[in-house]
């Protein structure tokens, strides 16, 4: 397939999967914040923004906005030497309460290093605070990429409460972190995922307290991790999952670990903010939450859910990353010896061996690895949920065979097809979503239906990759 068809190919699907899911479970609760999902559509600049209510020590509430630009979503031009984008962005912030906007619009020229290792080097960061009155806002941001006029619109919503005398309150939890080897400052965290980079996160919230006779406030601090799945996918000619597994359940809510709980009393009158900083949390999905009774779900319940993924996710960069999604086209023994390595730097020398003992061409070698990663980053922002998107069935048969030629979706069930004889069976795939996203359930999990016609492609699609031969190749 040319690159242009793939390109085509990639919008068209994705387009179908975001509108397939749009409208199709109702919002989760008001008071749990997951962040921004990634939205990835091809071509086009990407944007992970949440906003969040704050209220000064002086009672003044103010918006603020914390967004990220992955650079690799953006066109660079080559500007005195150094490989330069430029991008406009419009923030609209609506208050629906107080039926007034206002709107911001600013520009930059963003820097690219050809030699990042660093994913804060890939991404750039912006962060506005804005004086609004309490309410309920809309706010809306658009980020036109100013090299080819194409641009992408995102919305979120946000809350401040009006305090009254008397009146007690908690805002929504803020998500904060602090790179690795980084003195400076914690910086917003506007998506579900955070990734290993981060040593520290840090929680913030504010505890309003007014009226003229002050009562002490009393409230319970949790952070509980959930049992997920995180496992790899399976091959598609393996066994079908147990219903009652949790690689078929994908998330258990009502299953989980506490991490840390304490008590709180806060007898100074006014907004308070309260901060609580966690170091080094494993990889898994955790929520956050506050409350006066945290069982309850009482009226002041706030939460933040949150997954932590690799070290640059969605992005892949570091030796481990490069070497985990290749277990879909090595060789099992081969993958596990590869996997022992503990040194960076072997890893990626065995990393580069494998691909290279197999494509001797070196300049076609660039171009599959290219493709490969591509694909795994690509999944990465489609199908990510409480593990990462390569990981799951949709990523690994899409990392292995691309967009399907079309796919067809009912209720709870999405089939893809990657031949135009719907009579072929081996190139067709169903999954089926076990449980509906909804608001105690927050995630898409489909699982492959597995089956032993599979096993002939799966061989076929291996060698192609490792040959070379699935730039032209027909499976």
């Amino acid at each position: 397939m040319k690159h242009s068809e793939y390109n085509t190919a990639v919008k068209l699907f994705v387009l179908f999967f975001a509108l397939s899911l749009v409208g199709c479970s109702p919002s989760y609760y008001e008071d749990i914040k997951r962040g921004s999902t990634y939205n990835y559509e091809p071509g086009l600049p990407e944007l992970w923004f949440e906003p969040s209510g704050i209220i000064t020590p002086e009672g003044k509430p103010k918006l603020t906005v914390a967004g990220t630009i992955p650079k690799g979503s953006l066109i660079y031009k080559d500007v005195d030497g150094v490989q330069t984008a430029s991008i406009s962005i419009n923030i609209e912030v609506i208050n629906t309460t107080a039926d007034e906007t206002l709107s911001d619009t600013f520009t930059a020229k963003i820097l690219r290093k050809s030699d990042s290792g660093s994913l804060n080097d890939d991404l750039y960061n912006f962060y506005k605070t804005y004086d609004v009155k309490a309410g309920y806002f809309d706010v809306l941001i658009s980020v036109m990429d100013q090299a080819t006029g194409k641009m992408i619109v995102r919305e979120d919503k946000s809350h401040i409460p009006v305090l009254k005398n008397g009146a007690r309150n908690i805002t929504n939890i803020r998500l904060l972190a602090k790179q690795k080897g980084e003195t400076s400052d914690f910086r917003p965290i506007p998506t579900y995922d955070v990734n290993q980079t981060a040593d520290s996160i840090k929680f913030e919230f504010q505890v309003a307290n007014t009226g003229r006779k002050i009562s002490p406030i009393t409230f319970e601090v949790r952070l509980i991790k959930f049992r997920s799945d995180t496992t790899i996918a399976s091959p598609m000619s393996s066994p079908n999952r147990a219903a009652s597994s949790i690689e078929y359940k994908g998330i258990d809510l009502r299953n989980y670990e506490v991490i840390q709980r304490t008590e709180r009393q806060l007898t100074q009158p006014g907004n308070v903010t309260v901060e609580f900083v966690f170091d080094n949390l494993p990889n898994g999905n955790y929520r956050f939450e506050v409350g006066q009774d945290i069982e309850e779900k009482d009226r002041l319940y706030k939460a933040r859910e949150f997954a932590i993924k690799g070290d640059n996710y969605p992005l892949v960069q570091s030796p481990r990353e490069l070497a985990e999604p290749l277990i879909y086209i090595m060789d099992p023994k081969e993958y596990e010896e590869m996997m022992q390595i503990k040194s960076n730097d072997s890893l990626k020398a065995a990393v580069d061996r494998f691909w290279l003992s197999n494509i001797q061409n070196s300049s076609l070698a660039r171009t599959i690895i290219s493709m490969y990663y591509h694909r795994v980053e690509e999944a990465n922002k489609l199908f990510s949920n409480f593990k990462e998107g390569w990981k799951t069935d949709m990523g690994m048969v899409y990392i292995l065979f691309g967009p399907p030629f079309f796919q067809t979706k009912s209720l709870n069930e999405y089939k893809w097809a990657y031949s135009y004889d719907l009579t072929i069976p081996e190139y067709n795939f169903t999954f089926v979503r076990n449980k509906s996203k909804s608001d105690v359930y927050p995630f898409e999990h489909y699982v492959l239906e597995r089956d032993n016609i599979y096993f002939q492609l799966e061989y076929r699609v291996r060698e192609l990759w490792k040959s070379g031969r699935i730039l032209t190749a027909t499976l």
